[in-house]
């Protein structure tokens, strides 16, 4: 009874101090992200073209300095070209936004005057008191939106403002990204190397394994994403395709590329598409717009587990569970560090550190 009980007050302990150290490390990485984030960004960069380098170093007989410049300066250069893309087009529909407000706030404020007036009937019988509070009502609808004008187009000019006095800071973040990634792939073995001598003998094995971990969990989580956002594109351009909408793979594929940040989602763009719908009186829209949402929200909740957790190596009923509780403890990027926290913890009991379960 005595071992049982140490049993248990051993694994226990080691659970106990395993959420610690998860919610310790959490707060000091969030700390240290701004400072680190470039070289994070580096690391990653360097080491996904980590093989291109080599082919190139070994089969044709470049020098590892150049194959390392090239293939970062190229990598940068696609990354830089999709980035500019993006700003330039976000740019170009806010402004576009700005000029049409206008004219959306004006059909917006007509349909609720034409709501309004076709209730006349229910109220007429009424007292002038309720017949002048709803023109009142219908006024101060039509002010308020109005008003919203004036904050959009401060908000636009306060947006390039801000970009603009940012564009130092993005400049010189580029630049140290830019070095740090050339190094740390030219350099690798060096750097290696050096970090290796730092540690003590018996962190190696774990050092190494949770390296390993963390790269595997987390290129399995893009390539997860990745999926699903394939998946979203199919859905969302058949759906966009049924309902007849313009354009409608080039929209289902800005709506996939914007639900691969799970901040954001596709209820981003199909919600207040949906809502502009009703308001406009376009309810057919409205109403197909809301069953697409639908639809690709289901399917995605249901496949996102099954999905991470064969591309990171769990089970898909752990994985979920591992998202959850790390969304409930963490936030956003709790969904990410779960399953991975898991993953480091079975492999580090298959490596006999501890022993939590049995296999």
């Amino acid at each position: 009874m005595n071992i049982l009980s140490k049993k248990y007050i051993k694994h226990i302990s080691i659970i106990i101090a395993s959420v610690l150290g998860i919610i310790v490390g959490y707060f000091v990485f969030s700390a240290l992200f701004k400072l680190t984030m470039p070289f994070i960004l580096a690391y990653i960069i360097a080491h996904i073209s980590d093989p291109i380098v080599t082919f190139m170093e070994k089969k044709l007989k470049l020098p590892r300095k150049i194959a390392s410049a090239i293939t970062i300066l190229s990598t940068l250069a696609l990354l830089g070209s999709i980035l500019i893309f993006i700003i330039s087009r976000i740019i170009f529909e806010i402004k576009n936004l700005t000029e049409k407000l206008p004219y959306f706030i004006h059909v917006i404020s007509e349909r609720l005057k034409t709501v309004f007036e076709k209730g006349t009937n229910f109220y007429v019988t009424l007292p002038p008191e309720i017949s002048l509070f709803v023109d009142n009502v219908i006024e101060n609808i039509s002010n308020n939106l109005s008003s919203l004008l004036k904050p959009a187009t401060e908000a636009t000019t306060r947006f390039a403002y801000n970009f603009a006095t940012s564009l130092p800071s993005i400049i010189v973040f580029i630049i140290v990204f830019f070095v740090s990634a050339y190094f740390m792939s030219c350099d690798k073995d060096l750097i290696g190397k050096f970090i290796e001598k730092q540690l003590p003998a018996s962190w190696k094995t774990w050092a190494v394994r949770i390296k390993n971990d963390l790269l595997y969990a987390l290129l399995g989580y893009l390539k997860a994403q990745l999926i699903l956002m394939s998946i979203t594109f199919v859905e969302v351009s058949i759906g966009l395709l049924i309902i007849g909408v313009d354009y409608a793979i080039l929209i289902a594929l800005f709506i996939s590329v914007i639900d691969f940040f799970p901040i954001l989602g596709t209820g981003t763009i199909l919600i207040p598409w949906a809502l502009i719908s009703f308001i406009t009186g376009n309810y057919p829209m409205g109403f197909s717009l809301i069953i697409l949402y639908g639809v690709v929200t289901l399917v995605r909740q249901l496949l996102e587990p099954k999905i991470v957790g064969v591309q990171i190596g769990l089970y898909p009923l752990v994985t979920l569970m591992s998202m959850y509780i790390g969304l409930q403890l963490m936030g956003l990027p709790g969904m990410i560090m779960g399953p991975i926290v898991v993953l480091i913890v079975r492999n580090l009991q298959k490596a006999g550190l501890f022993k939590l379960w049995n296999d």
